[in-house]
């Protein structure tokens, strides 16, 4: 039996290796807008298109199905002189590199190609020569078929080339530009590129050559936004789980940076549900954001009927959903919606509160789950079976999920938190519903120190509204690392940054829709149909 495995083993492992050592050591070197290029094959360790600069990557892994890919990184790059030509002529330059790249795809496809096959071809006949070497060291004779049967090897190693070809071809996603990951300095200057400067302040020449790059990437982005996105009314920005963090100076900065419109925040503002932690400072931080950008807030289950009021007392902040406290220790929430903007946004908040008596402060899961479900149910019960909600928010995201079995149809977009980690960019958009789950904006703040957890990162996301009010553009921010300061919002050298952008597909709406900032917003109001609030 171990010798049957490792046979196996042999032919199977000594052609993947060789194709991959081949792709490695032999790549493509093209050269584009005066910049050499070495493009890379890679086998099972990294898939898609990946991109390498000095000051960051930029990644499309959902390019096809297989576990191949292909990463470009330049070499001996004059960043000054490239600085130079970018900069005279931004869109330009970035065309010519683009179409110069485009006319060699084939070349680089028939050359990553043939080298994989090569590698394939080394690697069976390492593992042929390693058979021999083992008949002979035993002494075996080699049977009278061995040519026919290395024949047929070769022959199905052939086949398999060929299937995973097709696979390729049938797997190939025409839209893979509508999902990438950015890191690195490219994603702290979509951050806070004016913040940027200062620290480059001593270093100007450098900071001419990092805004070069990043207006190479972002006229590609730009190329990509117009082929793949409908220009933009304006921005929402999705928050959640602050835990008392001190982050609003970096949401302030992230909002003005994107020019975002409307925050939406799921909650957990605080840890206890306490007056006292809601300190002045935190507040006032609060305050200095909420003065210039509007946000919707509903409470967490971190948050008491004491925190709702505290933040209903914040000027700019308007609370959607009440929760009070009922009798024998239970809470009572209801869902309440208006209109901001052209989007019409629901939103219902936690009906457990930190340290609340019997279900209202579990963490158990089969507890929570049936709790949260017959809030939901209560909550909407006899709503209008026309209602539509482009918006719905709530913290948990079971509560989430059973706002969609409950209004089947009517929400074109769920919003929760709690997990402290936002879902997976691929479970973001299905069936045409949008789906988002917002990790920590607060690193877990005082949750995280509570529980003696590891920090998860700062994250948050902002999404793009057109006109005729589709969403069209979801950028999801991982801040990974020390919090900067309350005074000093720049990246800290040992912070790692991601972007990564989620092209949405088109819902279906009426076309009458406008979305504008000019259609303001309504006065909070119960769910249609749904007495109460």
């Amino acid at each position: 039996m171990a010798a049957f495995f490792m046979r196996w083993l042999l032919r199977l492992g000594l052609p993947i290796a060789g194709a991959a050592a081949l792709l490695h050591l032999f790549p493509y070197r093209a050269t584009a807008g005066g910049v050499h290029f070495r493009i890379e094959g890679t086998l099972l360790t990294r898939s898609g298109l990946s991109a390498d600069t000095t000051f960051g990557s930029w990644e499309f892994k959902r390019v096809d199905g297989l576990p191949i890919g292909a990463h470009i990184s330049p070499e001996n790059v004059d960043v000054v002189k490239l600085g130079a030509a970018a900069t005279q002529n931004g869109q330009t330059y970035v065309t010519g590199l683009r179409d110069q790249l485009a006319h060699q795809v084939l070349s680089i496809v028939l050359w990553l190609a043939g080298e994989a096959f090569i590698g394939l071809l080394l690697g069976l006949a390492a593992a042929a020569a390693v058979n021999y070497a083992v008949r002979f060291l035993r002494h075996e004779a080699l049977s009278g078929g061995e040519w026919l049967h290395r024949f047929r090897q070769l022959a199905a190693a052939l086949g398999v080339i060929v299937l995973l070809g097709a696979y390729g071809v049938v797997s190939y996603n025409p839209h893979w530009v509508k999902q990438s990951r950015v890191t690195g300095t490219l994603a702290a200057l979509q951050l806070v590129p004016g913040q940027l400067s200062q620290y480059y302040t001593q270093r100007s020449k450098a900071f001419d050559v990092i805004n070069a790059i990043a207006g190479i990437q972002s006229q590609l982005q730009q190329n990509i936004d117009q082929t793949a996105s409908l220009p933009t009314s304006y921005n929402i920005m999705f928050i959640s789980d602050m835990h008392l963090a001190s982050t609003y100076p970096l949401v302030a900065q992230y909002a003005a940076n994107f020019d975002v419109a409307l925050i939406v925040n799921t909650g957990d503002e605080s840890e206890f549900g306490t007056r006292a932690e809601m300190t002045p400072a935190y507040l006032g931080q609060l305050r200095a954001l909420t003065k210039t950008t509007p946000m919707i807030w509903l409470a967490g289950n971190h948050d008491s009927p004491e925190t709702v009021n505290v933040m209903r007392s914040i000027p700019g902040v308007t609370v959607v959903g009440t929760k009070t406290n009922g009798v024998g220790g239970s809470i009572a929430v209801t869902a309440q919606q208006l209109s901001i903007y052209g989007l019409t946004i629901g939103a219902m908040p936690d009906p457990r509160v930190y340290g609340g008596s019997a279900d209202y402060g579990s963490n158990d899961g089969a507890v929570v789950r049936r709790l949260e479900h017959t809030a939901v149910d209560d909550a909407v019960k006899g709503a209008s079976p026309t209602e539509q909600f482009d918006i719905f928010a709530t913290h948990e995201p079971v509560a989430a999920d059973q706002l969609t079995k409950d209004l089947p149809g009517q929400i074109r977009q769920t919003n929760a938190g709690h997990l402290h980690a936002q879902n997976k960019d691929s479970k973001v958009q299905h069936d045409g519903r949008i789906d988002l789950v917002e990790g920590s904006t607060g690193a877990g703040g005082l949750d995280h120190i509570n529980r003696d957890t590891t920090q998860p990162p700062v994250e948050f996301s902002i999404e793009s509204v057109a006109t005729n009010c589709q969403f069209t553009k979801i950028v999801r921010f991982q801040l990974v690392g020390p919090l900067p300061s309350t005074t000093n919002t720049t990246p800290s050298t040992g912070q790692q940054v991601t972007a990564s952008t989620l092209y949405l597909n088109r819902q279906k709406l009426d076309d009458t829709r406008v979305c504008t900032l000019g259609q303001g917003r309504t006065p909070v109001q119960a769910i249609a149909g749904v007495s109460g609030g």
